[in-house]
């Protein structure tokens, strides 16, 4: 009885003691939900990437559910408005379009080994989406606060693009060129597979009219800041009927607004060009033509387009070349990822520079660096 009674004394002592080391160690506190994490999500990761928002006009018709399908919208209002947020991850190479991760890195996720972080991707943010009226839409741009400082660029994608994918290219090159600039997309309604060319082909066309109508109100909207066309590939029969049509019913408000017209590969009958447009564009003066005679992807429209036309964006032999225009040879400029050799206007660095300088500069190819004339060429050449 005796032994027991030492021992219930022994067993509190011994508990109390270490209840007493025990209140004397201090845990960090656990970390506010308010508070930056390390690795934040996607969604919020801003030591990763840089968010680019992309104002959007359209001519695709809306779903039930808002969703934009590749269709032309035939109602008495054709247009729709918004703006998206796209992520820029810092750590990637310039020109670099990555947006997704291959299988074997998405099994690796799956299993934990790695995380988001581990490879960051361009990310277009569904959550943030914001659809735009007519007049909020245009009014962004007649104001100063909250907006970016730089010129406006729109980009007129090409064929085969999905709407989600030409709001991530514009973010990308925009922000590859300069991070001040302020990155609008014109998409019209492509269906985004590259089987069915002639389908995009017929929407490119009908998408003229929408398209100058949209031209008109932005140039006239904006204040202080010049507006740059880039257009991709099929985006310039999209384009190059629209701004000739304009600039000759409001020669000085293009004159004043207007920065650079960049005709990226461009998928355009080469004749057709020379006889309807040639004049137009070099009497504007600031028109720049990227070509190459490596274009996998204008080899073939060439190819199957009406009777064997030669198009505009491919040098060699018939490059096209007219005083007043910037004919530009990239095909040694080389680029990320660009099998095709189709898509150098975003993927190379070295046309992502010399945008640069043309746009941030207001410098023709002549005062551009890193330009050779190659006889018996009378156009330029891009050195790597």
């Amino acid at each position: 009885m005796r032994f027991s009674l030492l021992g219930v004394i022994w067993l509190l002592s011994f508990s109390l003691f270490f209840a007493g080391c025990a209140s004397s160690v201090s845990y960090p506190a656990p970390t506010s939900s308010s508070e930056q994490l390390p690795y934040p999500t996607p969604e919020y990761r801003t030591e990763v990437f840089a968010p680019v928002k992309v104002s959007y006009a359209t001519n695709r018709r809306k779903a039930p559910d808002g969703s934009l399908l590749p269709e032309l919208n035939v109602s008495g209002d054709p247009l729709s408005y918004g703006q998206e947020t796209v992520l820029i991850p810092f750590k990637r190479d310039v020109g670099s379009f990555k947006d997704s991760h291959s299988p074997a890195f998405k099994m690796l996720m799956k299993f934990g080994v790695v995380d988001e972080q581990d490879d960051p991707i361009i990310t277009l943010l569904n959550d943030q989406s914001l659809t735009l009226t007519e007049a909020d839409f245009f009014k962004q741009f007649k104001s100063t606060t909250g907006f970016k400082s730089g010129d406006v660029l729109l980009f007129v994608h090409g064929f085969n693009v999905k709407f989600e994918d030409a709001v991530k290219r514009a973010a990308q090159v925009s922000y590859d060129i300069n991070p001040d600039l302020q990155p609008v997309v014109f998409s019209w309604p492509s269906i985004g597979d590259p089987l069915k060319y002639n389908r995009d082909f017929g929407r490119a066309l009908d998408s003229v009219d929408d398209f100058e109508t949209f031209m008109l109100k932005l140039v006239a909207s904006t204040q202080g800041k010049r507006v740059h066309v880039l257009a991709h590939s099929m985006g310039s029969k999209v384009v190059i009927p629209a701004l000739a049509r304009l600039y000759s019913t409001h020669p000085k408000l293009f004159d004043k607004k207007l920065g650079n017209i960049i005709l990226a590969a461009p998928d355009f009958p080469r004749e057709t060009f020379i006889l309807k447009y040639k004049a137009a564009f070099s009497k504007f003066g600031r028109a720049t033509i990227y070509m190459s005679s490596e274009d996998k992807a204008l080899k073939v429209s060439s190819s199957t387009y009406l009777a064997d036309r030669g198009m505009l964006g491919f040098s060699g032999s018939e490059g096209f070349f007219f005083p007043g225009i910037d004919s530009v040879d990239i095909t040694r400029a080389g680029g990320v990822d660009d099998l095709l050799g189709h898509s150098n206007y975003g993927s190379s660095a070295r046309v992502l520079v010399d945008m640069h300088d043309m746009i941030g500069s207001n410098l023709r190819a002549n005062k551009r660096k890193g330009f050779i004339v190659v006889p018996p060429y009378k156009y330029f050449f891009l050195q790597p």
